[in-house]
């Protein structure tokens, strides 16, 4: 496996890798994650569900402006997947755009429940999701995002990561599960992308042997219709 993080591995496979309806499904997600974010949004600042009963997706209420503020950086998030598709230089930027798009999503959920242990499992379905591109870059990605998010709010905001302040070692014990999350769609993604790569090579060889084959069969009709030729004048 070639360590590049610059060029697009993946170009020229496009349909193999069936990325047109990806793309779709991938822009799609986008939207249902802003309309669900928003939702969310609601039930905790308007309806105060975490007053009532604990809740994953609430562990403390949020004025109504913050979480207006949050609901405007989801729809740049969705904007980032949804707008820039087909306008980036390469599929393999646009699949950046797309991994910072969604984990920012796993920012908000996390910020906007408090620190719910729950909301922390996105970052786990994002690794997922991703991996659909066969692109194992993408993840290693993530996993940076997940690691400046845990590292540095734990002793700026405590309170937007964990719901009960700060924890060093809750930020091992988290960025380790990620990891493994990670070299395992690595290895999915790799192998997944070498295969169609093999299958690749395979129809080009053997549309290359159908050509030698026409072309053989070609010749040798040409060379009797020569000969039947040459008898007929005889």
């Amino acid at each position: 496996m070639k360590i590049d993080f610059t060029s697009d591995i993946n170009k020229g496979y496009e349909d193999a890798l069936g990325y047109k309806s990806i793309d779709k499904f991938i822009i799609k997600l986008a939207w249902w994650h802003l309309a669900i974010f928003t939702l969310v949004a609601v039930l905790v600042s308007v309806f105060k569900i975490a007053d009532r009963y604990p809740s994953p997706l609430s562990w403390r209420v949020i004025s109504v402006s913050s979480a207006v503020v949050t609901v405007l950086i989801a729809a740049l998030a969705t904007s980032l997947v949804a707008f820039t598709h087909g306008r980036t230089r390469t599929h393999y930027g646009w699949r950046v755009l797309v991994t910072i798009g969604l984990v920012i999503y796993s920012y908000l959920l996390i910020y906007i429940s408090g620190g719910s242990i729950e909301m922390h499992f996105h970052f786990f379905m994002i690794a997922a999701v991703l991996a659909v591109f066969a692109d194992w870059r993408l993840g290693w990605i993530l996993l940076v995002m997940t690691a400046l998010h845990h590292g540095v709010l734990n002793f700026v905001e405590p309170g937007w990561v964990y719901y009960y302040g700060r924890n060093d070692f809750a930020v091992i014990s988290h960025a380790l599960p990620v990891l493994v999350t990670v070299i395992f769609t690595t290895v999915l993604c790799v192998t997944h992308r070498q295969a169609l790569v093999d299958l690749e090579k395979m129809k080009k060889d053997r549309d290359q042997e159908l050509d030698q084959i026409d072309k053989l069969l070609s010749e040798k009709e040409t060379m009797l219709a020569k000969q039947l030729t040459m008898g007929t004048s005889k």
